[in-house]
């Protein structure tokens, strides 16, 4: 066995990294590639290049990252609409960042081939990162990664070139490479300063002396430490990000001494989260609760067959592995892995915006991959141990890191079941709306879309043929927009949302707001009926006042496409409900009762007490007391809390329905039941669980 590891090892050797690098990537985050879509910032970049091409997308970016944004104008004409193809080319800039810190560090220590490799898959499975099915938007942070990383070899290569025509080669490729990386983004801008260390341990080939050898590492340097002032220079004074400001100066004017003992903490504290608690996340196990029993199944497949794989490269890079090390043990890649994470987060503490392990601050953990990876398995070849002894935990924590990206994967797949789900049921209620139209909603139960991400899909769906610079559509949460962009909850005010690319100017008269919990309805709220419907957040009820109907239409072409929200399922039971509601909505009375008797027969049923109201109401315009009664009861039962609102509908039943012995009798009826006539109290609403806010 020995000696066939040997013999592959000989003539595979070159490959073998690059492909369990890959093996690494699909296995982590490609096994549910079909069922994924487009999340979070995806959707509205997705939507811009779709609706405004290349232009759009230069306003988008203009005011943020310029320079990043020409990448997004070769890339969204090549792959267009397609959430496959683009979770598939994440993937792929994902391995290719990989490869190229695994070039990196054989260029940096050639002796170490074993380190290079196991460094280059703690990076591809990093735990404190789960946004990778963010597809559209993190393919553009790899490509630049990767293109950094790439800038760090090159420049290597030139450093050992000396001089000659290879050297200016490698040398200009590497300095455009950091200076396009310094342009495009801030998370990857301090690590620039790992370049001269990585000089320094490169010239130790050659020059044994320490002061020498600084000397000859900061002057290979100057060409890139100038792009890095300019670019610096060009950030102080001509281009100030509306994204982030930094707010780190002010404190240090305001208080030196308690600006820098904070900073300290920062430093300290946030390397200790990337470097070493970012790894509780790859061992947290599922619950019984969050996985079915067969996906629980997949899960620890997942986790084995990442082991399994780690296992199966430190058999075949064994006879590698031991050469590496020529007698010493090897403790460069510790001090420059931590040095990483101490500078890493430089963007983030200048802003004073937080680090956390959790979706969506666990964005800015990318800028300490790097250090993570480089400290991890540093500490491990640290020690003077068997190779085996470094390769188990290795393969346990790389097969857990592999379980964790495919937990998340799961939670992303049911976010983008709930959000195409969400856009049926509207469409179906709302065949056309208004121009202008604001949408409020409860923070719907999503983790991976916001207000601002779904706006472009109300765009998308509801004005797909709007190509002009003023948005069709906004959609709010109260809890995030009130006293912002939603200045009151009142009547008759003006608003402004600015998307970067297109403009939303609506008024707070025109809103329509619905609440959509799953496995029941999108329902749009009635304001007369839902006032005292306390299962509805306070908020909503609040906002609920600015609520009408007057803005839906009863005709119109909403736009699905299939690729981004599935293929719809007809004849369910929210599909009769939203149909029925229109027409209780239009007072086609009749129309509603036939869609009832689909409906209720089709097998389904309600999911929601109050998806019963437009049938009540239908039964009741109708003459069908009965019916209405028997609707009514199913309703109150469920609870008391929905006692007061049914007894809301038969308030406007008792006024609006044809009179008649029939209708004055089953009123009495539901008044008795009800207790129509008591006072209530809302509910005490439940106590926060401190443990879980963020």
């Amino acid at each position: 066995m020995q000696s066939l590891a040997a013999g592959l090892d000989r003539k595979f050797g070159a490959w073998l990294p690059p492909l369990f690098l890959l093996g690494l990537c699909v296995l982590a985050y490609g096994l549910w590639v079909p069922r994924m879509g487009w999340y979070w910032d995806d959707l509205p970049i997705g939507w811009i290049a779709r609706t405004y091409g290349g232009e759009g997308l230069e306003r988008y970016f203009s005011t943020v990252r310029p320079v990043w944004g020409l990448l997004y104008r070769l890339t969204t004409p090549i792959l267009g609409v397609h959430p496959l193809a683009w979770q598939v080319f994440a993937i792929f800039w994902r391995w290719v960042s990989g490869v190229m810190l695994w070039w990196l560090l054989r260029l940096i220590w050639p002796r170490q081939a074993d380190f290079a490799g196991w460094a280059a898959a703690i990076f591809v499975l990093y735990p404190g990162f789960s946004q990778q099915f963010i597809s559209l938007v993190y393919t553009h942070f790899f490509i630049v990664l990767s293109g950094f990383l790439a800038s760090l070899a090159f420049s290597l290569l030139a450093l050992r070139a000396a001089e000659g025509r290879r050297c200016l080669a490698w040398g200009i490729l590497a300095w455009a490479l950091g200076l396009w990386n310094l342009l495009s983004l801030e998370y990857f801008f301090f690590l620039e300063l790992l370049r001269p260390v990585f000089f320094w341990i490169a010239l130790g080939q050659a020059e044994d002396r320490f002061w020498p050898r600084v000397k000859r590492a900061l002057a290979a340097w100057l060409p890139y430490a100038a792009g890095l002032l300019g670019v610096i220079f060009w950030r102080t004074f001509f281009f100030q990000s509306a994204l982030y400001q930094p707010v780190f100066t002010a404190q240090l004017k305001a208080d030196p001494i308690g600006a820098l003992l904070h900073l300290g903490g920062r430093i300290a504290e946030d390397a200790w989260l990337t470097g070493v608690l970012a790894w509780g996340n790859a061992f947290r196990l599922p619950l019984a609760e969050e996985l079915t029993p067969n996906l629980m199944l997949i899960y620890w497949g997942v986790v084995a067959v990442g082991a399994g794989l780690c296992l199966g490269y430190a058999f075949l890079t064994r006879a590698a592995g031991e050469r590496g090390h020529g007698g010493r043990w090897f403790a460069g890649a510790l001090p420059v892995g931590v040095f990483a994470l101490l500078i890493a987060g430089a963007p983030y503490w200048l802003t004073n915006l937080p680090l956390r392990l959790t979706f969506h601050f666990d964005r800015f953990n990318l800028s300490f991959m790097l250090g993570a990876a480089l400290a991890g398995a540093g500490l491990l070849f640290l020690a003077p141990v068997p190779r085996w002894l470094r390769v188990l935990p290795l393969a346990a924590a790389l097969g857990f890191s592999a379980g964790y990206q495919y937990q998340q994967a799961i939670v992303y797949i049911r976010d983008w079941n709930v959000q195409q789900r969400l856009f049926w049921q509207l469409a179906w209620r709302m065949p056309g709306v208004e121009p202008g139209t604001l949408f409020l909603s409860n923070e719907l139960p999503v983790r991976h879309y916001s207000d601002n991400s779904l706006t472009a899909a109300f765009n998308w769906v509801f004005a797909p043929e709007n190509t002009s610079q003023n948005l069709s559509y906004a959609l709010f949460y109260p809890t995030v927009r009130l006293g912002a962009d939603l200045p009151a909850l009142e009547k008759g005010l003006p608003i402004r949302l600015d998307y970067l690319a297109a403009t939303f100017q609506g008024n707070t008269s025109q809103a329509v707001a619905f609440y959509y919990n799953p496995p029941g309805c999108a329902r749009v709220l009635d304001p007369f009926v839902e006032r005292d419907n306390y299962t509805l957040p306070r908020y909503l009820r609040e906002a609920m006042v600015l609520s009408g109907t007057g803005a839906i239409l009863s005709e119109g072409r909403p736009e699905l496409p299939e690729a981004i929200f599935g293929r719809q399922s007809e004849g369910s039971w929210c599909y009769y409900f939203e149909k029925a509601d229109l027409a209780r909505q239009l007072k086609d009375w009749q129309k509603v009762v036939e869609l009832g008797e689909l409906g209720f027969a089709s097998g389904d049923y309600p999911n929601d007490p109050l998806e019963r109201f437009p049938f009540i109401e239908a039964y009741a315009h109708t003459g069908d007391w009965a019916r209405a009664l028997e609707q009514s009861r199913l309703a109150s039962r469920v609870a008391p809390v929905y006692e007061i609102v049914v007894c809301r509908l038969w308030e406007r039943i008792a006024v609006e329905a044809p009179a008649g012995a029939g209708r004055d009798e089953a009123v009495r009826t539901i008044w008795s039941e009800n207790r129509c006539d008591e006072p209530r109290q809302e509910p005490p609403a439940p106590e926060p669980n401190l443990e879980e806010t963020p």
